[in-house]
């Protein structure tokens, strides 16, 4: 696709955007809150561009962009391929002036976020560095925004030391640990988690404020858990982690944004060959995830690529059967086993790659059973923390260039898999949610909720049905079926969390 063509199909979307020149290199990186009046402004013959604009804009051969779903999270995907690629405009353009960096201070207690000019008289104080951002005001709104959800100070120690709260306590910017407002563990946990978030690591931190909303839930700390809910809210509208997800099919014309640009898809599976020496090009891909929570409604998934592109009629889900507990590794044997295990080394129709979700465990106790059912097939795990690929026979990781089509597509692949699975643990839990309403009801045992379950296929069947077919199941009475209508018909519409 030539620059011409990129520009019409540009969206009106926040986004980051990849200038290359004519061997493929990434010379400028920037973002725009409306990618397409933003890319197409640098190429309007009208605009008054400075003299190394202009020199910039002849040297560009092509554009990739990269959609986001706010611009503060364009904000923070820009820094972050600007540290890795270093693209040789944008010190270029800088116009003499140091870009700013967040700094969140260290060696004490009740650490402070500010937004500043790195310079090495800067660099020498204790502190964590976060940048840099090429957009003063953008950079200052997203602290607005960090300092919103995490409550975290941003006066200077002298200020601080004077033990009273400022207007930002009373406006919900500070928790006001100079007035003992917060203690130091709880605080200081507030500093790690908007560390998280400033690394693009909005996954693991998410999932962490989840499952201790759950565990204070429990503990019927309900005050603690509406606050826990409310920083998830924050978090989540700032950054949109299934919209991320889905960003990583919208890469620009690399061929995620267009999935039957074949040529495109060739050369990722190419390249998908050379990184991992594969013996054959991987045109067939299955890959595999497990999703559950602490061991409930626990599910399996297995999506299939062939040529890059997915087929969704080879999608399958495993429940597992077989594992208790919390044992992912037992589960991903129990999904392979249950996929390959009738399977013959000659048999036709077996994949070129097996990619699952996991580490060197999960390799490793894949490996095995493919060894015990004498399938010499090619295997490899994908850690999601730094993208690591682990192979067999390889003691480091294979790292996939970040701007290549076979790293994209490895993404867009584990991406799949994992949200196959996701649906297919939803459905299961919304369905035992339903399901325990029927505990609610006095007089229905476990022996009464099998039959009416048996009979009526599901908890809407039994809230629509009347009470006279609600009798016909034995030991249900007038009162109790009565019961079952109005508890269910008071009950359904509540938002059950677990």
């Amino acid at each position: 696709m030539n620059i011409t063509d990129t520009l019409k199909h540009l969206p009106e979307q926040s986004g980051v955007y990849l200038f290359k020149d004519k061997i493929g290199v990434i010379i400028y990186i920037g973002k725009a809150n409306v990618l397409k009046n933003r890319v197409s402004s640098y190429f309007n013959r009208g605009s008054s561009h400075s003299v190394k604009v202009k020199q910039m804009v002849e040297r560009i051969k092509s554009i990739e962009y990269i959609v986001t779903t706010s611009e503060m999270e364009a904000l923070l995907l820009e820094s972050r391929l600007v540290k890795k690629y270093k693209p040789y405009f944008n010190s270029q353009l800088k116009d003499d002036k140091s870009y700013p960096f967040i700094q969140i201070t260290k060696g004490v207690d009740f650490p402070a976020i500010h937004l500043i000019r790195k310079s090495s008289k800067t660099a020498e104080k204790k502190a964590r560095y976060y940048g840099p951002f090429t957009d003063v005001e953008t950079s200052r709104k997203a602290v607005q925004k960090l300092r919103n959800i995490f409550k975290i100070r941003n006066c200077s120690q002298r200020k601080f030391n004077s033990g009273k709260p400022c207007l930002d306590y009373q406006i919900g910017l500070c928790s006001a640990p100079c007035a003992s407002k917060i203690e130091k563990g709880e605080y200081q946990k507030k500093i790690r988690e908007c560390g998280l978030l400033l690394t693009g690591r909005h996954r693991s931190l998410l999932k962490s404020l989840r499952q201790e909303m759950k565990i204070t839930a429990q503990l019927m700390l309900y005050e603690k858990a509406a606050k826990i809910r409310d920083t998830i809210k924050m978090i989540e509208k700032v950054i949109s982690q299934e919209k991320i997800s889905k960003s990583y099919q919208s890469r620009l014309n690399i061929y995620l944004r267009d999935s039957v640009n074949e040529e495109s898809l060739r050369v990722a599976l190419r390249d998908l060959q050379q990184y991992l020496d594969l013996p054959v090009l991987p045109l067939s891909i299955e890959a595999y995830d497990i999703s559950n929570i602490q061991g409930k409604n626990a599910v399996g998934s297995l999506v299939y690529f062939h040529n890059g592109i997915p087929d969704k009629k080879k999608y399958k889900h495993f429940k597992i059967k077989y594992v208790p507990g919390i044992n992912d590794y037992a589960m991903m044997r129990e999904v392979l086993e249950r996929r390959f295990g009738n399977c013959q080394s000659t048999e036709e129709g077996l994949p070129d790659l097996i990619l699952v979700d996991g580490g060197k465990g999960q390799l490793n106790i894949v490996s095995q059973l493919l060894n015990e059912l004498n399938l010499p097939l090619n295997l490899v795990s994908l850690a999601e923390r730094e993208e690591q690929l682990f192979q067999l026979g390889r003691k480091e990781p294979v790292l996939l260039p970040g701007n290549s089509a076979a790293f994209f597509l490895i993404q867009r692949i584990r991406d799949e898999a994992h949200r196959f699975a996701l649906s297919y643990h939803k459905k299961l839990r919304s369905k035992t949610i339903k399901d325990s309403l029927l505990d609610f009801i006095p007089g229905i045992g476990e022996k009464k909720k099998k039959l009416l379950l048996s009979k009526f296929k599901g908890i809407d069947s039994i809230r629509n049905a009347s009470k006279e077919e609600l009798k016909e199941i034995p030991g249900i009475g007038e009162k109790t079926a009565q019961k079952i209508k109005d508890i269910l018909e008071a009950r359904y519409d509540c938002k059950i969390q677990e």
